[in-house]
């Protein structure tokens, strides 16, 4: 092999090596998660982090005892094993995990773009513009699933759908099983994107005459897959499925994305779609990838049949169906699958193929002759370098300009410091925690600690009665029922009680008359019967509003709900905002002052 045909492999090392150099020297700047710490996705991930590190069970809730895996496993807990084989600080060991996470999928990335179009070249520029320099850092399990486990089940797709071998079904039987533990809405996606195959190849081979020859061959093949798969997916789907039987508690799907019931949005969602993948002119990636699928387009209708090209007519069928099946689930269901979310997988990976199959036949119709190996060479070490370089230059920008990075570049609040300093020496991963939904939320980031409530959103269990929760808390605190709130503490195995300066502003903020002019994340519950009775008996103070229920998700498109919002009338004062009857159980075990006086305090809970 001449130097010219080792050129993609080396600048694939460049790539990596660069990309690496360039992502440690920013993430080397951070003292804290580029995130906000109350309700940021990467706090919340280093709370699932620090879940499996202190012995939670990774098939259960980092934040509530008995409920689901928010962040499903397979991110937390490969970062966690990292984390322990090298001895790392969780923070620190999520930022260096990120660095593994790129190197792994360049490699991913290039080995797919390799066996889809067999040229070395058109897999390296795939790997720059799937796996960007500014598509990091990875700091929790969505994206990890997008430049992960995506790639693996398309590659996994592919070698079936074009080998037939039985190792390949295993494989892909393996992966498939674990997308169910990496992300839910990828899962959904490549599942309705799985049913268009096999759909697909049952028409062909009725419309041919050939369905017996098809399934005398190929059904072993398909049952081997389910053998694999079926175990593995048991391991998160066992309970929905199985304990509650599908039966979601609340209406997820519409918390806190944009209401697909709506026929407005839905048109809405289409038109933006269809401008983002093939209109979308922001900037030079979106640029570069917007014509690339434009010539992909044109190749893939002047091109010869071919295996890739099937593959790529049914994988885009699955993908678009998956993105747009909202046209038919919320009418008939109710229901949608967050066509959002769905879209960054499938359409996403969708522009890339077909960008690079427009690449590969620019390649074979304008670059293959043997007088134009060095052109070849030379259009795309170009384009390489412009796609380097941007993305380079998109990271850099990030680490300069983003909120949340220069965030980052500060440490944690010292309260927080100091109670994760005792949380971890002092407390069981288990021992659960009382406090604000938005200060819980800071609490399990920070230990893996359990809380009796937390953003609804985060949670991301829908068979979890979230609004129980919060009346069952807002009785502890605010209650006149002293044996019901023994009884409560008991029930949510609660052990202590944290307090700190936030608690009033977490839920409520008021001007300097004390009149309401903003509502943050207070306790809530849907307008049902049964909490309004709860409230009333124990002598809880209520208003009743038509709001969103996310804090950050917040616009005319998103849902809003008939809730019941526990009020700060119930506050008894700054620093004791729960009942005084609560006091004669509380011993103080930690605080952190400022300037004398305390500003957090942490109690143990003694009923006993």
């Amino acid at each position: 092999m001449n130097v010219k045909d080792r050129m993609p492999i080396l600048l694939l090392v460049l790539y990596i090596f660069v990309g690496v150099f360039i992502q440690y020297d920013g993430l080397s700047q951070f003292k804290s998660l580029p995130s906000p710490i109350y309700g940021g996705d990467y706090y919340y991930s280093m709370g699932a982090v620090w879940h499996i590190r202190e012995g939670g069970n990774p098939l259960e809730s980092s934040s509530m005892l008995g409920g689901l895996p928010s962040q499903l496993i397979v991110y937390p807990f490969l970062c966690a094993k990292f984390c322990d084989l090298f001895n790392l600080e969780t923070m620190k060991g999520m930022f260096y995990f990120s660095l593994v996470i790129f190197v792994v999928a360049s490699v991913i990335w290039f080995y797919l773009f390799r066996v889809l179009f067999k040229d070395d070249w058109i897999a390296l520029i795939g790997v720059v513009l799937a796996n960007g320099i500014n598509a990091y850092p990875i700091l929790k399990y969505t994206p990890f699933t997008h430049q992960i486990m995506l790639p693996l089940f398309v590659l996994c797709m592919y070698l079936t759908f074009k080998e037939r071998k039985l190792v390949y079904y295993v494989l892909f039987g393996v992966i498939y099983g674990l997308l169910a533990l990496s992300n839910i809405n990828c899962f959904i996606g490549a599942t309705i994107v799985l049913a268009t195959y096999i759909l697909y190849e049952i028409y062909k081979a009725y419309t041919n005459g050939e369905i017996i020859n098809y399934l005398k061959g190929h059904l072993k093949n398909w049952v081997l897959f389910a053998i694999v798969a079926f175990p593995i997916l048991m391991i998160y789907w066992y309970k929905p499925i199985f304990v509650y039987h599908l039966h979601m508690v609340y209406d997820r799907p519409h918390l806190d994305w944009p209401d697909m019931s709506r026929l407005d949005l839905q048109l809405k969602f289409l038109w933006n779609t269809i401008v983002s993948y093939l209109f979308n002119f922001k900037s030079f990636e979106k640029l570069i990838t917007t014509l690339l699928v434009w010539i992909g387009i044109y190749a893939y209708y002047n091109s010869e049949n071919s295996i890739l090209k099937e593959f790529l007519k049914i994988f885009a069928l699955g993908s678009i169906f998956a993105t747009f099946c909202y046209f038919i689930t919320e009418p008939l269901l109710h229901t949608n699958f967050i066509p959002g979310r769905i879209s960054d997988f499938f359409l996403w990976m969708l522009s890339i193929l077909i960008g690079l199959y427009g690449l590969n036949y620019i390649r074979n119709n304008y670059l293959s002759m043997e007088k134009s190996v060095l052109n070849k060479t030379a259009v795309f070490g170009i384009l390489y370098l412009v796609l380097f370089s941007n993305s380079a230059f998109a990271f850099v920008n990030y680490m300069n300009n983003d909120i949340w990075a220069n965030t980052g570049k500060h440490p944690m609040p010292p309260q927080y410091i100091s109670l994760q300093k005792y949380l971890l020496k002092n407390t069981d991963v288990n021992d659960v925690i009382l406090s604000t939904k938005e200060i819980s939320f800071a609490i399990n980031a920070i230990s893996g600690r359990k809380v009796v409530v937390s953003r609804w959103a985060h949670q991301n269990d829908p068979f979890m009665d979230l609004s129980q929760r919060d009346v069952d808390a807002a009785i502890i605190l605010y209650g006149n029922d002293t044996k019901k709130k023994l009884e409560l503490i008991k029930k949510y195995h609660i052990k202590y009680l944290y307090w700190d300066y936030y608690w009033i502003n977490s839920e409520f903020q008021f001007d300097k008359s004390g009149r309401i002019v903003g509502m943050f994340d207070p306790l809530i519950a849907f307008n049902e019967p049964k909490y309004k009775h709860q409230l009333d008996r124990y002598g809880i103070k209520y208003f009743r509003i038509k709001y969103w229920i996310d804090p950050a998700g917040r616009s005319k498109d998103i849902r809003r709900f008939d809730i019941l919002v526990v009020s700060p009338q119930n506050y008894h004062n700054f620093t004791n905002p729960w009942k005084p009857d609560l006091n004669k159980y509380l011993t103080e075990v930690w605080n952190y002052t400022y300037n004398g006086q305390k500003i957090a305090v942490l109690y143990r809970i003694d009923i006993n």
